[in-house]
């Protein structure tokens, strides 16, 4: 018999986040929305009614991220966390606290804040890409300080990105011996990310989230990574590199002055 638990989904006001939130809600579970700012607050509220409560955090901003992580921590216990927020394009855009690309803040920094940060849940879900595959596998210049804004690309930025949360995913399940610890590909679907043209469905991408939010797939093992509608996936050889693992997460702690629990 599936037990109910408490999930929290981060950039969950729309897209993929808000549609897993309403799955997992309709299946009985209690469940947490996030969102940018209080107007996406609002519009999260009225799409997932039965939604615990939501929120609130922009998360390109590292001081609103730590709040975050107190809020969610107030609230207790969590069973699964789903680091959903992401950016896929779009200018440099500063961030104001770190100087850093918005895209690069919200994709990698703030899943790495929140994991240093909230207390263990049985269960972590970090959302990759298959464009993954086309990143800087060197884990060089993450943050983009040494480049700037005069070389910021957002499409290299995003693959970058998700290959370093994959990085991340992997570092983390090292660390957390008692909690199940996922990346996964949702697929190219038509959200506000990924664009009309999109061939895949919500309902395959949000399959995944679902299923691991309940932890109803196959046993543990570190480096987990799955495509779309459940599917176990093969992501680069590179990210099951240690001392990889360890330059990303070494390259995190410089920036917030936080060190991954063990």
């Amino acid at each position: 018999m599936l037990q109910m638990g408490r999930i929290l989904v981060t950039g969950s006001s729309e897209g993929l986040g808000l549609e897993a939130a309403r799955q997992l809600v309709q299946r009985g579970h209690t469940v947490y929305l996030h969102a940018r700012n209080e107007r996406r607050a609002l519009d999260a509220r009225s799409a997932c009614p039965g939604a615990a409560g939501v929120l609130t955090a922009d998360l390109s901003n590292l001081a609103e991220t730590r709040k975050l992580a107190e809020e969610a921590n107030a609230l207790g216990d969590f069973d699964a966390i789903i680091h959903n927020a992401g950016m896929l394009n779009g200018p440099f855009r500063k961030t104001p606290d770190t100087g850093m690309p918005a895209i690069a803040a919200v994709n990698v920094l703030a899943p790495y804040v929140l994991s240093c940060l909230l207390r263990p849940p049985k269960r972590i879900v970090y959302i990759a890409s298959q464009l993954h595959r086309q990143a800087d596998t060197s884990a060089e210049d993450v943050f983009w300080f040494k480049r700037g804004e005069a070389e910021f690309r957002d499409f290299p930025a995003y693959c970058d990105s998700k290959f370093h949360v994959i990085l991340l995913a992997n570092a983390v399940a090292r660390r957390f011996k008692n909690t199940s610890v996922s990346s996964v590909h949702p697929g190219w679907i038509a959200t506000k990310l990924g664009g009309r043209g999109a061939p895949d469905s919500l309902e395959d991408g949000v399959a995944t989230y679902v299923m691991l939010a309940e932890g109803c797939d196959a046993p543990n093992q570190p480096g987990r990574y799955f495509d779309p509608k459940k599917k176990v996936g093969m992501p680069l050889a590179a990210t099951a590199d240690i001392p990889l693992q360890e330059k990303l997460v070494k390259a995190c702690e410089e920036v917030t002055g936080l060190t991954l629990p063990v």
